[in-house]
């Protein structure tokens, strides 16, 4: 009998379990042993009343993924609300008004377009279902070195707990600031956007109508994301001045702001939760594999959040890197070899790249406060939102299906 292969995945995050989960259901799962390590302690996801502030809109392709795996059912019954439209507009023009964008599930022949869905929801039943597969999990482990094994094959990774795991494929899904990627001497393409990303939870006095909002401002889009009967996420998307300004209102001066920020589109808003701001960047990692190594989500490619297409990308690279290798293993190939790994490159990283560049040039061109761009911009989001070819593969794009 051949001896397994080891995987190893660093970070417990949402991409990381689902790497993990993917492996663990593949057909081959049984050729390979899979440690996923975290260099947090370990979480305890309660179910709380209170939805957390980090939230996601997974899409109908993650969805999918979510479904396949068995989990999407216990995470629908938790703190998951689905949004059946988008309307989107500029400071310029009003929410119904001659250039607003609107993207209706129903156009489309689906029941939604997506799930805005809380974050350690996710995690919570994916890490159930890791655990069920008997899959090796290291919390508080930090990597301190990895290093090519001099008598075997793969990498020697040594972690802060003395223990030291020796892969023949380690996946690094451990975020933007990833010391994988680092410790790989994997180069970024990167800029500042010089804004920050405001989350907050609010009611709000009018019916949100199942509906995702996001009004275009001269510094950056708000977004109000719903959240159940009368209850949004507000992801605001700004400059630090007007952070540090937001960090000095009281509640009820923060409601009145983002009242009038929103242009009133669900009325008087209250604030319900406590507030947080990160900062945000574009990052392209120039390669995503190396020898015994493939990058995975933010640790590959940091996106402007206006498209709500972070974490569906990374849930993408997943399947993309586990369909890969099942692939080689079907060919009796080594899993750790650059060449076996190169079609996962190949597709996620120009797919990436298509959708980071969009999403860059779209919070620039909305960035423009001159009044010939802006009746430029307004012709073409009318002439936008009259083709439904053009809103078709946009919404195909963005939900990850074909219909």
């Amino acid at each position: 009998m051949k001896k397994k292969q080891h995987i190893a995945i660093v970070g417990a995050g949402i991409v990381g379990l689902i790497s993990a989960a993917l492996l663990g259901k593949s057909l081959y799962s049984n050729k390979f042993h899979i440690h996923v390590i975290d260099a947090e302690d370990e979480p305890n996801y309660k179910e709380n009343k209170e939805i957390s502030l980090r939230v996601s809109a997974l899409s109908r392709g993650s969805i999918e993924i979510l479904e396949r795996l068995g989990v999407w059912r216990h995470i629908k019954n938790k703190h998951a609300y689905p949004y059946e439209n988008m309307q989107v507009w500029d400071a310029s023009d009003v929410s119904d008004g001659m250039s607003a964008i609107d993207f209706k599930a129903m156009e489309f022949g689906l029941s939604e377009l997506g799930f805005i869905v809380e974050n350690n929801s996710i995690k919570d039943e994916l890490l159930t279902l890791v655990r069920s597969l008997g899959i090796s999990i290291h919390y508080g482990s930090k990597i301190t070195t990895i290093e090519q094994s001099q008598e075997k094959k793969g990498v020697e990774i040594k972690l802060s707990d003395d223990q030291s795991i020796c892969a023949d494929l380690l996946i690094g899904a451990d975020g933007a600031n990833s010391l994988t990627r680092e410790l790989f001497n994997i180069q970024l393409e990167k800029h500042d956007y010089a804004q920050s990303a405001f989350v907050v939870h609010v009611a709000t006095e009018k019916d949100h109508l199942n509906t995702a909002w996001q009004r275009f401002l001269p510094e950056g889009p708000i977004a109000l994301l719903p959240l159940g009967d009368n209850k949004a996420s507000i992801v605001w998307t700004t400059i630090s001045k007007q952070i540090e300004m937001n960090a000095k209102l009281n509640d009820i001066e923060l409601g009145k702001l983002l009242s009038n920020y929103t242009d009133y589109v669900l009325g008087d808003l209250k604030v319900i939760s406590k507030r947080a701001n990160f900062d945000l960047r574009y990052q392209h990692a120039k390669r995503y594999i190396d020898k015994n190594f493939a990058l995975v989500g933010d640790a590959a490619h940091n996106i402007h959040p206006l498209a709500g297409q972070g974490v569906n990308l990374g849930i993408a690279d997943a399947e993309c890197l586990i369909n890969t290798i099942d692939k080689i293993l079907c060919k009796n190939e080594y899993i750790g070899d650059i060449i076996s790994l190169r079609p996962y490159e190949r597709e996620r990283k120009r797919v990436n790249w298509l959708m980071l560049s969009f999403v860059d040039v779209l919070n620039r061109l909305f960035s423009i406060r001159h009044k010939l761009v802006e009746n430029f911009r307004n012709i073409g989001m009318r002439l936008f939102n009259k083709s439904r070819y053009f809103k078709g593969r946009a919404i195909k794009t963005a939900l990850g299906i074909n219909f």
